[in-house]
């Protein structure tokens, strides 16, 4: 097999899953974005616009856009961040939290596909590489 670029194996995974996950996030109400953003409140908690910007690698306002469309949704409320009364920081609400369970209980199959694939250990390093490619690629 010829040397495939690694940009070329990354852009396939990442439309096999878009192509995977698109109906299922469709199915709760969302889209991959929205889903994203659910993500990270969810998994890391509660954050400020900014560090959420910085999580999705956008521009705040690209992010306050979304934010403001998913809390007219009723999927995300923004809170007064204990550490400044000042600021606010976005969270999921019960419903968007709901949402977000949903589609992770149906998406689990996807995980179980990989790891029946990979194997545990090539599950888990495909994660570690994957996680190195992104650092490296923010951090040149």
């Amino acid at each position: 097999m010829a040397r495939v670029p690694v940009l070329y194996a990354v852009r396939e995974i990442a439309d096999a899953l878009d192509e995977r996950l698109t109906p299922l996030v469709a199915d709760a109400g969302l889209t991959l974005p929205q889903f994203n953003v659910l993500y990270l409140v969810v998994e890391e908690g509660p954050m400020r616009l900014g560090q959420l910007a910085q999580h999705r690698r956008c521009v705040k306002s690209n992010v306050s856009h979304l934010v403001r469309t998913m809390e007219a949704q009723g999927l995300l409320s923004l809170i007064e961040d204990p550490d400044d009364r000042r600021a606010r920081v976005v969270q999921a609400s019960d419903e968007g939290l709901a949402c977000y369970r949903t589609v992770r209980r149906q998406a689990a199959y996807l995980e179980r596909q990989l790891r029946q694939a990979l194997g545990d250990d090539g599950r888990d390093e495909l994660v570690r590489l994957c996680l190195a490619a992104a650092h490296a690629l923010d951090n040149p």
